[in-house]
C-alpha cells in the first residue's frame, strides 16, 4: 500500500509540475502577444497623448464653428414669391398683393410718444423701426404722425401712411385689429 501512495504521490506531482509549465508557457505566449499589439499601437498612434490632442482641438474647433454660426437672411427664404412668378398660381395660393406692391415699402402706421417707432410693409412683411434704425440700408431719421423720412447715401426718401391694399386684410384673418 506504501506503494500505491508513492505512485498516487508520483502521477499528481507530475501533473502539477506539468500544469505550472504549461501555465508559464501560456503566460509567455500571452506577453509576447501584447507587446506585440503595444508596438503596433505606438506604430499607428492609437492612444497616444499627440492623436487625443489633436482629436480634442478638432472637436472644439468644429463647436465653436458651430456655436459662432449666425444666420443674417433680409429676406424670407421660403418666399416662394421670387421663384415663382405666375399671377394666377400666387392668387391660388391666396396672395392677393401684387409682386410690385411687395418690391416696395408702404407706411402702415405710425406711434408717436417718448418712445417713437413705425411699422413699415416691405416684401410681404411687417418691420417695426424706431428713429436711428438702419432698415434696408436707410437710416430712419424722423417719424412723425403720418410719416417717416429714411435717409441713404444723402437720398432722401418719404414714406407717407397709406391705407392697406384691397385683400391685404382678408389674408390676415378678416381684418382684426392689431393685425398689420
Amino acid at each position: 500500500m506504501a506503494e500505491r501512495i508513492h505512485v498516487f504521490w508520483g502521477i499528481l506531482l507530475t501533473l502539477l509540475i506539468a500544469v505550472a509549465v504549461w501555465m508559464v508557457v501560456s503566460n509567455v505566449r500571452y506577453s509576447q502577444r501584447i507587446d506585440h499589439y503595444h508596438q503596433q499601437a505606438r506604430q499607428v498612434g492609437i492612444g497616444s497623448d499627440e492623436e487625443l490632442s489633436r482629436t480634442v482641438a478638432t472637436l472644439e474647433t468644429e463647436l465653436k464653428e458651430r456655436l459662432d454660426y449666425e444666420t443674417n437672411v433680409e429676406s424670407d427664404p421660403l418666399d416662394l414669391t421670387k421663384v415663382i412668378q405666375s399671377k394666377k398660381f400666387l392668387a391660388r395660393l391666396g396672395l392677393r398683393e401684387s409682386l410690385e406692391q411687395q418690391g416696395r415699402m408702404r407706411l402702415s402706421c405710425t406711434v408717436v410718444g417718448p418712445s417713437e417707432s413705425a411699422v413699415i410693409k416691405f416684401l410681404g412683411r411687417s418691420y417695426v423701426v424706431h428713429t436711428g434704425d438702419i432698415f434696408n440700408g436707410y437710416r430712419v431719421e424722423v417719424i412723425e404722425p403720418e410719416r417717416v423720412v429714411l435717409l441713404k447715401g444723402g437720398a432722401q426718401l418719404v414714406l407717407v401712411n397709406e391705407k392697406a391694399p384691397q385683400g391685404e386684410l382678408e389674408e390676415l384673418g378678416g381684418g382684426r385689429a392689431g393685425n398689420f
